[in-house]
């Protein structure tokens, strides 16, 4: 049993579906048949039963109305369509209507069991035309619905191999259908789990380099350890590793608040364009003072939808980058455009395009699809002053990929481009 039990626990988890829902629906159909099989019988006997006492009260009831011919009308009507033998006899027990072969044992409550093949009844009859009760004696057969059973029966094998096929094909789809979406759940939360054990394994190194420069810096002056005698000096450098511990801190909530608040956009309509020349402006000091050539073509009051205060930090680090990236006297090129694009069979679709393009450096083509991990960078040595902390632009992608917009990063013959799909 505990082998059985490994087994399916090892199963994938489509063949668990199909099998499960392939025994609920073979069960499904088993149960009905036993159902039609066993209850059908009794339960239909009794319906007739209920049909023809009810059908034999109203008449009984109505009769008074009806002269003899025409109860004898309504007699036969109502035998004909619930297949019954009628015999109408007058108090003397002669018969005014029904076939003289006729025979019936003359119930005032009928007794009924499982071998009953018939059922009869026997009732008194009032009409207009006579002044004596009439009595009314009526055999309803039970046969069919017996002979229904045994067809029941004798389909069975039938039965059963059919609901099997269905089931199994009922099952394959709806474990296909259930299982790629599934799947690809699974497979997505696998992923995330997997990229969240490695964010969290490089900020522990990312938070102890500059924990153990500190730590070791505060013990050299407390102790007055060679050249940490000069305090001045290295409490300075202490700041400057805190101011960096800061950072990296700061940048890491807003990556987790960008995940975990990422259906929680405050969306409004903002004027992209005027946004995106406040943002220019903020960088200008950064501009002049590698003398950089910046060359605008924004065309005037583009509307977007979004969460404007995280687009606005997204962009603003685009530019940052492009900035901080370029060697002295190169460009930076920011171009921000509507494009139709026109769709067969459907209405034309409008995008926005914002292009941010720094001259003067390319990126190596291995590291354009590694750029948005988090903790990336090109330069190995990961030294500050050469760059930051390699979360820049993962924190960009999070922020666009929350709001839908599509965006890369390409080499030019001697630039490099970001662009955002809007």
């Amino acid at each position: 049993m505990r082998r059985i039990f490994n087994k399916w626990e090892g199963l994938n988890i489509k063949y668990k579906l199909f099998s499960i829902t392939t025994g609920l629906l073979l069960a499904l159909a088993i149960i009905i048949y036993l159902i039609l099989y066993f209850l059908l019988p009794s339960y239909y006997h009794k319906y007739k039963i209920n049909l023809l006492e009810q059908s034999m009260k109203t008449l009984s009831e109505e009769s008074i109305n009806y002269t003899t011919l025409e109860l004898e009308e309504r007699l036969f009507n109502i035998a004909k369509e619930q297949n019954l033998s009628v015999l109408l006899t007058d108090s003397n027990g002669r018969i005014i209507y029904g076939k003289n072969e006729f025979i019936v044992l003359k119930y005032s409550k009928y007794i009924i069991n499982d071998n009953s093949k018939e059922f009869p009844l026997s009732i008194l009859m009032y009409t207009k035309d006579s002044p004596l009760a009439y009595r009314l004696n009526i055999v309803m057969p039970l046969q069919p619905i017996d002979e229904a059973s045994d067809v029941i029966r004798n389909l069975m094998p039938y039965i059963i191999l059919v609901a099997i096929l269905i089931a199994m094909l009922g099952a394959y789809i709806y474990s296909t259908v259930i299982t790629k979406p599934l799947i690809d759940i699974i497979e997505s939360e696998r992923e995330a789990e997997n990229r969240r054990k490695d964010f969290v394994a490089t900020i522990s190194h990312e938070l102890k380099t500059p924990i153990t420069i500190i730590s070791g810096q505060l013990e050299g002056m407390i102790y007055n350890v060679g050249k940490y005698k000069d305090r001045e000096t290295y409490l300075e450098k202490c700041y400057d590793s805190t101011q960096e511990l800061k950072e990296l801190v700061n940048e890491m909530m807003e990556i987790s608040k960008c995940e975990i608040l990422e259906k929680d956009l405050i969306v409004s309509e903002i004027n992209l364009s005027a946004l995106l020349e406040r943002l220019i402006k903020r960088q200008t000091f950064l501009i002049e003072e590698k003398n950089l050539d910046t060359i605008l073509n924004i065309e005037k009051d583009i509307y977007i939808t979004c969460d404007e205060e995280r687009i606005a930090k997204a962009i603003n680090n685009i530019i940052n980058n492009a900035i901080k990236y370029s060697p002295q006297n190169e460009k930076i090129i920011i171009r921000l455009y509507k494009n139709v694009q026109k769709i067969p069979k459907k209405k034309a679709c409008i995008k926005t395009y914002l292009e941010i393009e720094n001259t003067g450096v390319t990126i190596d083509e291995n590291y354009l699809s590694e750029i948005f991990k988090p903790f990336f960078r090109i330069e190995k040595s990961r030294n500050r002053k050469t760059g930051g902390s390699g979360l820049g632009l993962y924190l960009v992608g999070q922020i666009f990929e929350s709001h839908g917009f599509n965006h890369s990063l390409k080499n030019e013959e001697n630039s490099v481009i970001f662009t955002v799909e809007i």
